[in-house]
């Protein structure tokens, strides 16, 4: 071809080989920024960033994602505007992120629900937990405690509780901030383990549930350590126990549970905290804010302001967490069994 355009003059050939040349350059450059693009987060950030809560403001999840997203504007240089999409046990804001752009400037706070409880109640989500979401990291727990009137001798006890539990099957009521929440899966998996049935009173939030238990209403009540911080310290609650595996360093003197009742639950899971983006994004990217939030949780000002939360600080990397998650869901998916839709 080149013969026969020089046999047509040597400008008109040298003006096709130019022309082919800037094409196959402009080609190649345009497949280069795309491959840069998808690979690595060059010029990440370049514009505020949006961390969707899935609660209202002021709970526990509000507050762990406020404390690590203000450290991570000051890393990244760029804004990281918190907003609240509280609903539906935080499916609105899970949706929301899920079908989010993959480009690292949407994320996800969240907790249990919306990861490993509502997939096990619901016919069908707008979004599948295990595909649509990716992890960068767990930041924080909540200890779980189950707690009584400080001074009700009947229920001074976990073993106590259980024992009037066997004899009176349905008369022990325990509040918790909602059905479906981690607090009345957790609790309803405990009774089934320890042979016994509770009246489960579901509240819409914890501070009305609190003030019920307190005014004799309810016997007992499972909710997180920020709730009943106050009225533990000055003794008008008392813990029974907290409801996981291990002792809280917050709660260092409440037994487990298992120490408190003598009943070892198998797997049970902790009120967690953790960071999510849409799934899909670029590894680049995703390695990149999952060792941002690391170092964020790294710092003595964050893990010191969720203490004072009564938080506990316990970071985990993007891929054990998933591995919790999946040890989790299966938890909750046998909880869940007898309040699942049909």
């Amino acid at each position: 071809m080149t013969r026969f355009i020089f046999g047509r003059g040597k400008a008109a050939a040298l003006q096709v080989w130019v022309r082919t040349c800037l094409a196959a350059a402009a080609a190649f450059s345009a497949t280069a920024v795309l491959a840069a693009d998808l690979t690595q987060p060059s010029g990440w950030p370049s514009r505020p960033l949006r961390v969707v809560i899935a609660y209202p403001p002021a709970g526990g999840v509000d507050l762990a994602a406020r404390v690590v997203g203000q450290r991570l504007a000051i890393r990244l240089g760029q804004p990281v505007v918190a907003d609240n999409q509280p609903g539906a046990l935080g499916t609105i804001a899970a949706s929301f992120v899920a079908r989010a752009a993959p480009d690292g400037y949407t994320l996800l706070a969240a907790t249990n629900p919306e990861l490993t409880i509502v997939r096990h109640l619901r016919k069908s989500l707008p979004y599948d937990p295990d595909t649509d979401l990716v992890p960068l990291l767990r930041t924080a727990q909540a200890p779980m405690v189950l707690v009584v009137r400080g001074g009700d001798e009947v229920n001074g006890s976990a073993r106590a509780l259980l024992e009037r539990a066997r004899a009176a099957p349905d008369r022990i009521a325990y509040a918790t901030p909602g059905m479906g929440t981690p607090m009345h899966l957790i609790m309803e998996g405990i009774a089934k383990e320890s042979g016994v049935r509770f009246n489960h009173v579901p509240y819409n939030g914890g501070a009305r549930a609190m003030v019920d238990l307190m005014g004799g209403q309810v016997d007992a009540l499972a909710i997180t350590l920020p709730t009943v911080a106050g009225p533990l310290r000055t003794g008008a609650l008392k813990a029974l126990a907290v409801l996981q595996a291990e002792r809280s360093a917050l709660l260092p003197d409440v037994p487990t549970w298992k120490e408190a009742s003598g009943v070892d639950i198998a797997d049970l899971p902790t009120i967690w905290f953790g960071w999510f983006m849409p799934a899909h994004a670029p590894p680049a990217l995703r390695t990149r804010l999952s060792s941002e939030l690391a170092a964020v949780m790294q710092d003595t000002g964050v893990q010191d302001a969720l203490r004072r939360a009564g938080l506990e600080p316990k970071p985990l990397a993007g891929a054990p967490f998933a591995q919790e998650l999946k040890r989790e869901s299966a938890f909750f998916e046998r909880a869940a069994r007898p309040f699942a839709e049909r």
